[in-house]
């Protein structure tokens, strides 16, 4: 069980890493959704340790983490909603 949280959290940072590297940061969206990725993968890595080490530390901060994860999403993308009549795209230059 523990194998299988730790290699899956491992998966999705990689998964959001290579976002970054590949996009460019040519795709404000792909960069919110990679940034969301990498909290959320490190809540589930904080949330399979502190249930192995029999530790309530790692699922507190989780508590702490997902919520600005949340919070960071909506704000980029109401930026995002604001951005975008003014530049007629969300593509970088």
């Amino acid at each position: 069980m523990i194998t299988f949280s730790i290699n899956l959290a491992f998966i999705l940072v990689t998964v959001a890493i290579l976002a970054f590297i590949f996009n460019r940061g040519k795709d404000l969206i792909t960069l919110v959704i990679a940034l969301e990725l990498i909290l959320l993968s490190v809540g589930i890595l904080l949330v399979s340790l502190s249930f192995h080490l029999d530790d309530l530390v790692g699922s507190t901060l989780t508590l702490y983490l997902l919520p600005l994860a949340g919070c960071e999403s909506a704000i980029a993308l109401a930026l995002l909603v604001a951005y975008y009549p003014i530049r007629g795209t969300l593509v970088l230059k």
